[in-house]
Parts: C-alpha cells; sequence; structure tokens
C-alpha cells in the first residue's frame, strides 16, 4: 500500500518535472526574445541618462580645457567611470559589500554605452543576438 502511494508520487513529481521542463524549452526563444528586449530597454534609458550627464559636463568643462568629451575613447572611459562610481554609491547607501563581479558589470554597461554611443538610433544599432526565426 504505502509503496504504491510513493510510487505514485515519484511517476507524478517525474512527469510534472517533465512537462515543465518541455514547456520552458518550448517557451525558450520567447523568453530569450523578452530578455533582450529587456537589455536593449535598460541600455537606452542608461545611454539616455549619460548622454545627458556627459553632454551637461562637456559643456561646462570645454572651455577651461579645451578638450571634447564627447569624443570615443574619453566618452568611453566616462561611461565606465560613471557607471563605477553609481554601482558603488548604490553599495554604500544599500549597505552591500563590494563585488569584483559586480564592479565588472558596471564596467562593462559604461563600455557599452560609451561605445554604442550614437548607434542606439540607428535600425541595426542594437541588435543583439540573431533573430531565430
Amino acid at each position: 500500500m504505502i509503496g504504491r502511494i510513493l510510487f505514485g508520487f515519484c511517476s507524478l513529481s517525474t512527469t510534472l518535472t517533465m512537462l515543465v521542463m518541455m514547456v520552458f524549452f518550448r517557451n525558450l526563444p520567447k523568453l530569450m526574445r523578452l530578455f533582450l528586449q529587456l537589455i536593449r530597454q535598460t541600455l537606452y534609458l542608461s545611454y539616455l541618462i549619460y548622454q545627458s550627464l556627459l553632454t551637461w559636463i562637456n559643456n561646462r568643462t570645454r572651455y577651461e580645457t579645451g578638450g571634447n568629451l564627447l569624443a570615443n575613447p574619453y566618452r568611453t572611459v566616462s561611461c565606465i567611470l560613471i557607471s563605477l562610481v553609481l554601482y558603488m554609491f548604490f553599495s554604500t547607501v544599500l549597505g552591500k559589500p563590494f563585488s569584483g563581479w559586480m564592479a565588472s558589470c558596471a564596467a562593462f554597461h559604461g563600455f557599452l554605452i560609451g561605445y554604442l554611443w550614437k548607434n542606439f538610433f540607428e535600425p541595426s544599432g542594437l541588435n543583439l543576438g540573431e533573430s531565430l526565426w
């Protein structure tokens, strides 16, 4: 009697696990498109914030320094520094310890924004990955 109940529970759990895995794998392309769209929107919002901040800083410091902060190598380095400073600020405010992994993710985020500066507005500007269909 107990053996049949245990066998029934094991069969049911195995069937449900396989069903969940099948549904997950069937919907994986849709989930990946949703994930890439979320990354795209996050990078675009960050670009708008960084662009307004760097333009404001560039307008204030261009007369004294004579350099253009919006030129490619300076822009990329500035975006990386802004991302790292924002990460450190939020880590300090939230009381979380600094992590090298998260700092490298923040630096990569700044690099992407600085590198893809004007390409956000082109039709193929921020096309991450390939279309499966």
